[in-house]
């Protein structure tokens, strides 16, 4: 029982630090919804220290590509997956 209450807070603690995952502003260049992929000309990415740019992004299968069209502002969320950056999360601008 000890194990597992040391471990819950370890847990716990590690969550309640971790890194929230950053919202990046972008404008999208490209779609290609039958290659999952995008190509945006974003702002800084600081999480990962990219600088800005314009370049095309795996997109991850769960994120709908069909509403986007070159010239929307949208903002998106970036991971490294498989050694390749790829959109999580992707919607218009506020």
């Amino acid at each position: 029982m000890q194990r597992w209450l040391t471990a819950a807070v370890l847990c716990g603690a590690a969550a309640a630090h971790a890194t929230p995952v950053e919202w990046v502003p972008a404008t999208v260049v490209q779609v290609a919804p039958e290659r999952a992929r995008i190509t945006l000309d974003h702002a800084r990415i600081g999480s990962i220290g990219m600088a800005p740019m314009v370049m095309p992004f795996k997109v991850d299968r769960a994120v709908d590509l069909r509403p986007f069209q070159a010239g929307d502002k949208v903002r998106f969320q970036v991971t490294s997956r498989d050694g390749h950056l790829q959109v999580q999360a992707l919607e218009k601008a506020p």
